[in-house]
């Protein structure tokens, strides 16, 4: 394939929750690329946490935009979550040739459709001014909006790799309403590449309803998709494969 696949991971997490797919496409004879957003790419510390105070998702944006220049050719970005947007953001400056955003996070200007999404928003309110310093993640809140679709044990075992994050990148996200810089407002006119969108239908950080309202406004370069079973980690859920298989089919499609 001569398109190389940059994946991009969400918050608090590193490469490690986009390695199945990324030996998936591996071995479907894609050229990959994984890389880790600045001090996510070690295991969880104190340290990391100081120098992720101040951290914004524009950092972010810089840090997948360095890694993309390495490459010979333009890349397709496979983005989940928080790397949802960040694919968007490098669509609309003609980095990528197509993107595909699993379970991506919402962007500047799309408000939440349910009561889950603003629950999870206000939980956020309870830490303080969070976007002044660091948040760890919190084992109740990821298992009900992240980990749901996994076992008891699995969800621990994933949430143990779990890392801090910047409360200015959490922010950003939840409360871009506030957000002067508006980070993660997206120029929906220049993303002319393909775009496909995939929401788990039991997704209730991001649900189908919120997605669907961020695929209509790309317009006929969107294909939505909603998989029927997975959750908000669906990189990491029993049937991964399932959504793997339909992400490189859509990019043989598209790309090839």
């Amino acid at each position: 394939m001569d398109a190389p696949i940059v994946l991009v991971h969400g918050t608090n997490a590193g490469p490690w929750t986009m390695a199945n797919f990324e030996q998936h496409f591996a071995e479907l004879g894609w050229r990959c690329l994984s890389p880790a957003y600045r001090h996510h790419n070690e295991p969880p510390s104190g340290e990391a946490a100081e120098l992720l105070t101040g951290i914004s998702i524009a950092d972010y944006i810089d840090d997948i935009a360095a890694a993309i220049a390495t490459l010979d050719t333009t890349p397709v970005i496979v983005g989940h979550s928080l790397g949802g947007v960040i694919a968007q953001k490098l669509a609309a400056r003609g980095l990528t040739r197509a993107i595909v955003l699993l379970n991506g996070s919402v962007n500047w200007g799309v408000l939440p459709t349910t009561n889950d999404e603003r629950s999870l928003a206000t939980a956020l309110m309870s830490a303080g001014p969070f976007w002044e310093t660091t948040l760890l993640p919190d084992f109740d809140t990821m298992s009900k909006f992240g980990l749901n679709m996994l076992d008891p044990a699995e969800q621990r075992r994933v949430f143990d790799r779990l890392g801090p994050e910047s409360g200015r990148v959490m922010f950003e996200l939840f409360f871009w309403i506030f957000d002067e810089n508006q980070t993660t407002r997206i120029d929906y006119q220049n993303v002319t590449c393909p775009v496909l969108m995939v929401s788990g239908s039991e997704d209730l950080a991001i649900p189908p309803s919120t997605s669907r309202v961020i695929a209509q406004r790309h317009g006929s370069q969107a294909t939505f998709h909603e998989a029927d079973g997975f959750g908000h980690y669906l990189t990491l859920e029993p049937e991964w494969r399932q959504i793997a298989d339909l992400c490189a089919r859509w990019l043989t499609d598209t790309v090839t």
